[in-house]
């Protein structure tokens, strides 16, 4: 049975003025079969902006690991990964 990939958005004011936004458009970028294989949230914030040493916002939040400076290319390469990475 495949394993869900958890992803939580952050839409806190930092990290959605700095591109959280686009992230939420994920049906523009995510393959539909890798999506409906992700349990996929907005979140208001999980405070990664405060001197986090994975980048700057946005943050994004998959399977409790933290990335930051995410970009749609970025969050679509990492979801591909991990999906394959949580079903071998």
């Amino acid at each position: 049975m495949d394993k869900k990939v958890k992803i939580k958005i952050c839409v806190g004011t930092s990290c959605f003025v700095q591109g959280g936004s686009d992230l939420l458009l994920y049906n523009d970028f995510i393959d539909p079969e890798i999506i409906e294989k992700c349990d996929i949230e907005g979140i208001s914030c999980f405070n990664a902006c405060k001197g986090h040493e994975n980048g700057s916002a946005p943050f994004v939040m998959i399977n409790d690991k933290i990335y930051g400076d995410m970009t749609p290319e970025k969050l679509n390469k990492i979801v591909i990964e991990v999906y394959h990475a949580r079903n071998k």
